[in-house]
């Protein structure tokens, strides 16, 4: 599915908050993976089409209202996965020098 349909089919059936579709919702009934959604979505989004969402799922703007909700979402998600990465720096302090992970150079 190409974003066109994705765009065409969430203006027609999910035009505003209350008309909102999960992830499983459209996953099923446009045929697309999880990661094909999710990166569907991202895409539309950096183009600068409205595509909204949030815990109940995504949908398409109905006004500038939806899409500062939905920024203010996407923020706390960034923050607390920030708060995520400083536990996992300090957790690394635990471990001693990094290693590659890679095998090192055979020696």
């Amino acid at each position: 599915m190409k974003e066109e349909q994705l765009l065409a089919y969430l203006k027609a059936n999910c035009f505003g908050r209350k008309k909102s579709q999960t992830r499983g919702q459209l996953q099923r009934t446009l045929g697309l993976s999880k990661d094909q959604l999710t990166n569907m979505v991202h895409r539309m989004r950096c183009k600068g089409l409205p595509i909204a969402g949030g815990p109940l799922g995504y949908f398409y703007a109905q006004n500038a209202g939806e899409l500062h909700a939905t920024i203010r979402w996407l923020e706390k998600m960034v923050r607390t996965l920030l708060k995520s990465i400083d536990g996992l720096v300090k957790a690394m302090e635990s471990f001693g020098p990094m290693d590659d992970g890679g095998g090192g150079d055979g020696s």
